[in-house]
């Protein structure tokens, strides 16, 4: 097929350029030119042609818990293994767990979501919820596991590795809620077993001011500090970094994976993407859970942008957004989805609302503005 008309924002920086893109049958663009024409025929007249997005953080098993226990503090909505929301998943039965799970996927996909990164708890069964949730989806979910037993203070480090390597047989790595929720060793040992096995090891860190100063006054050691002493090189949050964590995160280049809409939603503040973004660190966007927000990578965008030229009061650029939301959050599977001669690319193809190309998408944008989605890549 052919892509024709369009605004194309080409290769790993996005840049514009109006063009043509010819994609074969297994997916693979094999020419960007004005002059090309292949097969059926996309007229993207009056379109921007992206990248499609990644949602790099989502629990979409909250699903089944849509804005309940507003008002809680974190540790009452979402810490393991009693709070708020880990009593509804328990209580829930398990179609009704599939059932919300499904509808969540799908919407994403409408939205021009084509992969998403899922925390997933309950063990392996709770992966084969996921798994069966989304089987008749054209959509791809990277499902990172997690054991009751990491958080079972009696349970020997032998025990946690065999958990950890059973896991792993069924997803695509390991989600920690937290690095002061689980012994030291357990989380070392958890990042050391997805090192080996490829697999991809995330945790929660400096989510909110609290859990900086409470590692601080445990270990002498920010949160950070030691997420990136364990092994562990994708972040969530990093909401607040303290002393030397932006030092760290320089010399360690992580990717953090960021949730403003989430943290808004809890008063937890603002990340200071613009400092990552200066110092060229990765970032990446995620929604957080489906219990706070609405997995819409559009609204996760347009309050990016905004939320961080208020509160840091600089000029964070639409196109840094974007990036986030498609190039830098493929880098955390490996994928370069770019679009540009050999790749295979997921591409939206988006009604252009003003002349810049970026802020078009960021700030004006939504999922019926999708005149076409591509979907080439495969898990």
């Amino acid at each position: 097929m052919t892509i024709k008309n369009g605004l194309v924002l080409t290769g790993i920086n996005l840049e514009p350029v109006e063009t043509n893109v010819v994609i074969n049958d297994e997916g693979r663009i094999t020419k960007i030119s004005p002059n090309a024409s292949e097969g059926q025929i996309i007229d993207a007249t009056g379109c921007i042609v992206t990248p499609a997005f990644l949602n790099a953080h989502t629990h979409i098993g909250d699903a089944i818990a849509k804005d309940v226990g507003d008002g809680l503090s974190m540790e009452e909505l979402v810490a393991p293994p009693d709070g708020l929301k880990h009593k509804i998943l328990k209580s829930a039965s398990r179609q009704e767990l599939v059932d919300a799970m499904h509808e969540v996927a799908k919407d994403m996909m409408y939205s021009g979501v084509s992969t998403f990164i899922d925390f997933r708890e309950g063990g392996i069964e709770g992966v084969k919820l996921l798994k069966e949730a989304t089987f008749d989806l054209p959509i791809n979910v990277c499902i990172l596991g997690r054991s009751d037993v990491y958080y079972d203070p009696d349970a020997p480090i032998i025990k946690v590795r065999e958990e950890t390597r059973e896991l792993l047989q069924y997803c695509d790595g390991i989600g920690l809620s937290g690095i002061q929720d689980v012994d030291s060793e357990v989380a070392l040992q958890i990042a050391e077993i997805c090192n080996q096995e490829d697999k991809i090891a995330m945790v929660h860190t400096a989510e909110y001011y609290e859990l900086q100063e409470q590692s601080i006054q445990m270990s002498n050691q920010s949160e950070v500090e030691r997420v990136l002493r364990a092994g562990y090189i994708n972040l969530v949050h990093v909401t607040y970094p303290v002393l030397n964590d932006l030092d760290l995160l320089k010399s360690s280049s992580p990717c953090i994976i960021s949730c403003p809409r989430s943290n808004g939603m809890l008063s937890n503040g603002i990340p200071p993407l613009s400092a990552y973004v200066e110092e060229g660190l990765d970032v990446a966007l995620g929604t957080d859970n489906v219990m706070f927000n609405e997995p819409d990578m559009f609204r996760e965008m347009e309050y990016t942008l905004k939320a961080v030229r208020g509160s840091y009061k600089n000029n964070i650029t639409a196109k840094d957004i974007l990036k986030m939301t498609t190039i830098n959050g493929f880098k955390i599977l490996g994928k370069d989805i770019s679009i540009q001669e050999g790749n295979v690319s997921d591409m939206l193809v988006i009604r252009q609302k003003s002349d810049d190309p970026y802020l078009s998408i960021v700030n004006r944008s939504s999922k019926e503005d999708i005149v076409e989605f591509i979907m080439a890549n495969q898990m």
